[in-house]
């Protein structure tokens, strides 16, 4: 048993010791916040499709049902207006304003993602900004278009005939697997010092794996215990979503750090390894 408690205690001052000398929080600060502003330029595009595609319905009969009993009627009233008048202005100039600007501030979200896993990674960021860029606003690209293509997939659920069950079962493992290798490329390719595939998808499946897990807390609590119909709780909607995107950003980066702390203990010796020994002293002590 004491064994036990010795190996967490060296788990969590080899935590304590990363956190502070990758700088995870503040990075996950920096991500939180590009995260924030994208999900505005984000849902603007996203609305400027729907408008464009005549598909109104979804809004009507999916989203605005899902958030009108959680705000108050005054705040839906604005929110349905303003959707409203972006559906009636939906033209070509709009949707290529919208995603010029989500395009924008996605690749933003993925510079500060490249300065976090250089720092995880220990590799020093050598590129100059005009191949940064590029490299960010591709993998923008291409992460709108693999979470474009999941909401597609999981809107397709709502077909009928005889595909409609097949489709049902298999949205959504589909969706969360678009994400997943739109993640990998991210994870394999904005670091200055690219990961192996094996690894990426690693990586990937920690990340996307936990955001689920998040997702899933932070929806059970906005279904049971938020309650935003409140003048106070009007303001704790960008309070929760801030804490929403930090704790996502949290994820990611933790779960950065665990994919390159396997990945170097394997590499290792034994007597030089980190996490291994310890996870496998806790496991020990457990079984004793």
């Amino acid at each position: 048993m004491q064994s036990r408690w010795r190996s967490l205690k060296a788990i969590v001052r080899l935590w304590v010791d990363l956190f502070d000398r990758h700088s995870l929080l503040t990075y996950a600060s920096a991500i939180a916040l590009r995260s924030f502003i994208a999900a505005v330029a984000c849902t603007l595009f996203g609305l400027g499709i729907l408008g464009a595609a005549h598909e109104r319905v979804l809004w009507k009969n999916t989203i605005g049902p899902q958030i009108q009993p959680k705000v108050l009627p005054h705040v839906f009233d604005g929110i349905d207006q303003t959707v409203q008048h972006v559906f009636g202005s939906s033209s070509a100039g709009l949707l290529a304003l919208a995603s010029a600007l989500a395009v924008w501030e996605v690749s933003a979200i993925i510079r500060a993602a490249m300065g976090a896993l250089d720092k995880i990674y220990e590799a020093p960021e050598e590129r100059p900004f005009w191949v940064r860029f590029p490299i960010s606003f591709g993998l923008a690209i291409l992460f709108l278009a693999a979470t474009l293509g999941a909401i597609a997939i999981i809107w397709a659920g709502h077909v009928s005939g005889g595909w409609s069950l097949p489709i049902s079962i298999l949205r959504w493992p589909a969706a969360i697997a678009l994400v997943a290798v739109a993640f990998e490329l991210i994870v394999r390719w904005a670091p200055a010092k690219h990961r192996r595939t094996r690894w990426a998808s690693l990586g990937s499946v920690l990340v996307v794996v936990g955001w689920i897990g998040e997702t899933l807390i932070f929806g059970e609590y906005v279904r049971t215990v938020a309650n935003f119909r409140t003048p106070v709780g009007s303001l704790e909607v960008f309070i929760f979503l801030a804490t929403y995107f930090y704790t996502a950003s949290i994820v990611l980066l933790v779960a950065m750090e665990l994919d390159e702390l396997v990945r170097l203990d394997t590499q290792r010796p034994r007597n030089r390894q980190q996490l291994l020994p310890l996870v496998a002293g806790v496991i020990r002590g457990s079984a004793s």
